[in-house]
């Protein structure tokens, strides 16, 4: 899994108790960390890395959702 997945994981923290509403808030919580970075730039160059990272980051975790879910589990 990739090493920016497992940074957010861990710092992702939750009060759900179903694991269905763990992923959606491990979802919202990795759009607001990526939206709080890009806020914080001053160029574009940048501000279009991080978008671009966002979604490269959110489509994989959609493609693996069980793989996810799973590890959101272990440290929740």
């Amino acid at each position: 899994m990739n090493s920016q997945i497992l940074e957010l994981i861990q710092s992702f923290e939750t009060d759900s108790k179903t694991s269905k509403t763990k992923y959606n808030d491990f979802l919202a919580h990795v759009y607001y960390v990526f939206d709080k970075r890009i806020s914080l730039c001053k160029t574009n160059v940048v501000m279009n890395k991080y978008k671009k990272m966002r979604a490269s980051i959110l489509r994989y975790i959609v493609a693996n959702k069980r793989a996810i879910m799973t590890e959101i589990c272990k440290h929740n």
